[in-house]
């Protein structure tokens, strides 16, 4: 059995914890709620930004540019490409190019009237990322912490079950290719 001078320490002590929390908490709340920004201008900018086409999906693409779209479509969104040409003898591939901004280059693979491939070039400055969070000059490593394991072969990891490639130079991720999943 405790003493009455320690019942009384025991006592105080829990009293005083529970008025610090009882003080504080207010204290905390209104703290959260000073640092809450309810600036319709930056909602505004981070809704256009979520609403944006800079994020690729594996074995899909863009929504602006995504596998199986036909090359009307294709022409319709992006305009005329900077440059169309053929790609090997047998295989009837034609590839357009254009240029998305400053950073970001793409190269779509059309067959028989539609996109079968897709492959963005960039660099660090590039919006452009791949829905799992792989962005242009990263190194390899990162990359397989995103998609789980691979193996670096030839400087490029493949994921064909989630219809996308990337590839390396110098270390750093330089092309993200798209491709439908197999």
């Amino acid at each position: 059995m405790h003493s009455l001078p320690t019942v009384k320490i025991m006592i105080s002590r829990i009293l005083f914890v529970f008025l610090s929390f009882t003080l504080l908490l207010p204290v905390s709340t209104l703290h959260a709620q000073s640092v809450t920004i309810d600036n319709s201008e930056y909602r505004k900018k981070i809704m256009q930004y979520l609403a944006s086409d800079y994020f690729i999906s594996e074995g899909v693409g863009l929504k602006k540019v995504y596998i199986g779209q036909s090359v009307e479509q294709l022409v319709r969104q992006l305009g005329k490409p900077a440059n169309k040409k053929k790609q090997g003898m047998f295989t009837g591939t034609v590839v357009y190019s254009y240029t998305l901004d400053n950073e970001t280059a793409i190269q779509v693979g059309i067959k028989k009237g539609k996109v079968q491939a897709i492959a963005l070039a960039g660099s660090m400055s590039s919006q452009y990322t791949t829905i799992k969070g792989a962005r242009f000059e990263m190194p390899a490593y990162e990359i397989i912490n995103y998609y789980g394991g691979g193996t670096l072969k030839n400087n490029r990891l493949l994921y064909q079950n989630q219809g996308v490639r990337f590839d390396f130079s110098n270390g750093k991720l330089r092309e993200i290719r798209i491709f439908p999943r197999q």
